[in-house]
């Protein structure tokens, strides 16, 4: 999950061009002679979406009271490191301002603060498993949905690690650390882009995801690590969840977490741990042949294993509890708070405690749920209609329940708002009274939704080239998901630049508020597709391990990526016949009969 300032990174770019309805997923990354001239051509052929979204970013800024001239100043600074590390979309930025004939800097403050402009939107929802409650009775499983702004596009990359000297430095999204000696490769999946990462699984079969939570805690902001930043410096310097546990705990004391606390989910073939990261504090548990979930909001009480030093002391200091409170406090209780991305750290001590959240927490009594039906039985296969759950019932605090039957609520009766049109009598209120949103597993919204899900899985009984992410782009119910091996050669470069990305995002976008009317037409598509998919890795994940026993290593290796680019093949042109689909069951609804 993106933080508040998700865009302060080394290479935060959210491309404009992608995040329109209507693009073609060849266009963006056709050869052209130039940068500035392929973002001219889109931003002729665009100009009056470009045109729309930046007025949309603008009247949300107002709304907000932003100061532009502030915002602009940090803008430069993202823009001078774009121009360090990818100089090349400064210049296509460019072209898109002069083809759409708008100002640069709305261009330059749509890729490099929107956020910062807009607000923070978006939620997350993770699934984690080990042991016995898994399928085959071993290893690991975590599953996250990754919620973010409506405009935000995913990509799946590929990092090779490496060596470095101990004058290399990382550079994190607001400050340099020192690098490792060694980086270690892994594939995992990010905004556009983007730096950092918000899951993956290495080549040690160490697997990562992260959730925002609030913390009462003091905060490090642009001194500190963000959040994906932690997710890539595991990945890439972890052997084992344990060391993962390790390089997140130290990093955390000295350099502190940026502008809101983190949990972080950590596995491998054998064990599974949650760190929950407040501030420069953190508490981390192992779990052991069971199941839990993780939304916005701590869940670690007084049951962790392991802990920061100054956990009870800096909660002393503070006020949170007494001076003579000695072992083990319940760390969300003691460390949990309202807000999420607060302004500044003072007045640490009235920061109010609370242990949850309304939405946050129902979202994850429905996940708990979810895998309590499930429990001995989890596996990647069984966990797809639970990265695509939106609710069958929703309980109201009035205790009405709403009959959400699968169907995402903007998609439902309860959200249409036609009848404010026709009101005779004038309001005497200024707002509308409007049902709790319930914000599904599955995420759909104005504001906020899905934007990508990856399933990873750490098996003991394989090859560590098998360790396996599992990706779908968008909102998973009218996606489908794509296997990653962390063992594969290269990755398809459609898929490591947003052009795949951009094909589901058209879907998502048509699909928003009619549910109903696309999701079979999809689902004729890419149900075959999954349907196969599981049976078609076991076979191919026998053969492998068959050939890499018998010595013939590049016939293995051959067979693996021939099964990948297969499948990247085929789930791309699902895609395209999935939009297909949707156009004409656009038009036959609206199609006349006499």
């Amino acid at each position: 999950m993106e933080g508040r300032f998700g865009w302060k990174r080394r290479i935060g770019v959210v491309l404009t061009a992608l995040v329109l309805l209507g693009v073609a997923a060849g266009t963006l990354w056709a050869e052209v002679p130039s940068a500035y001239e392929e973002g001219w051509r889109f931003g002729v052929a665009y100009r009056s979406e470009v045109a729309g979204n930046l007025a949309v970013m603008h009247d949300a800024s107002v709304a907000r009271g932003i100061d532009r001239t502030a915002v602009l100043s940090a803008a430069r600074e993202r823009e001078a490191l774009f121009r360090e590390v990818l100089p090349a979309k400064v210049e296509w930025m460019r072209g898109v301002a002069d083809g759409a004939g708008v100002p640069y800097e709305d261009v330059l403050l749509y890729n490099a603060a929107d956020r910062l402009m807009t607000g923070f939107v978006g939620e997350c929802t993770t699934f984690v498993a080990s042991g016995k409650a898994l399928a085959g009775g071993k290893g690991t499983l975590i599953a996250k949905n990754r919620d973010l702004g409506p405009n935000t596009l995913s990509e799946v990359a590929m990092e090779e690690g490496g060596t470095f000297a101990a004058t290399d430095a990382y550079k994190a999204a607001y400050i340099d650390i020192p690098q490792a000696e060694t980086a270690y490769r892994f594939v995992g999946s990010r905004s556009a882009g983007r730096w950092g990462y918000g899951m993956g699984i290495n080549e040690h079969q160490v697997t990562v995801a992260d959730n925002d939570a609030p913390t009462r805690d003091e905060l490090a902001f642009d001194k500190g690590l963000h959040d994906n930043d932690y997710v890539r410096l595991v990945l890439e310097r972890a052997k084992t969840a344990r060391e993962g546990v390790e390089v997140l705990t130290k990093l955390t004391e000295k350099y502190g977490q940026a502008w809101n606390s983190i949990i972080f989910e950590i596995g491998d073939p054998n064990e599974l741990w949650i760190v929950e990261v407040s501030g420069k504090r953190w508490v981390a548990k192992q779990y052991r042949d069971t199941f839990t979930a993780r939304s916005n909001q701590f869940q670690i009480t007084d049951d962790y294993d392991l802990a920061a030093e100054d956990l009870l002391s800096f909660a002393q200091s503070k006020g949170w509890i007494g001076k003579d409170v000695t072992g083990k406090i319940n760390f969300r209780a003691v460390y949990g708070t309202t807000e999420l991305y607060p302004e500044d750290n003072e007045n640490l001590e009235d920061r109010p405690a609370a242990e949850t959240l309304y939405n946050t927490e129902m979202r994850y009594r429905r996940a708990m749920e979810l895998l309590q039906g499930i429990s001995g039985r989890i596996s990647p296969a069984a966990m797809l209609p639970l990265m695509r759950d939106h609710y069958d019932t929703y309980p109201l605090p009035s205790g009405k329940v709403l009959e959400l039957k699968q169907v995402p609520y903007y998609s439902t009766p309860l959200a249409q708002d036609e009848r404010q049109e026709w009101m005779t009598a004038f309001p005497e209120e200024d707002t509308v009274k409007v049902s709790v949103f319930p914000r599904a597993i599955c995420h759909h919204a104005f504001e906020g939704i899905t934007a990508a899900t990856a399933i990873l899985s750490a098996r003991p009984d394989v090859p560590n080239e098998l360790g396996l992410m599992l990706h779908a782009y968008m909102q998973p119910c009218n996606s489908l998901f794509i296997p990653f091996y962390t063992g594969a050669s290269s990755l398809d470069g459609r898929y490591s630049t947003p052009e795949a990305g951009s094909r589901f995002f058209q879907i998502s976008k048509m699909a928003f508020g009619s549910h109903e009317l696309y999701h079979a037409p999809l689902r004729i598509v890419f149900d075959p597709y999954e349907a196969s998919l599981f049976k078609d890795m076991e076979a191919m994940e026998k053969e492998y391990q068959r050939l890499k026993k018998d010595g013939a290593d590049e016939e293995a290796q051959a067979l693996l990526d021939e099964f990948l680019y297969a499948r990247w093949d085929s789930a791309l042109a699902a895609a395209d016949e999935g939009l297909t689909r949707m156009l004409e069951a656009a038009a036959a609804s609206s199609a006349w009969s006499r």
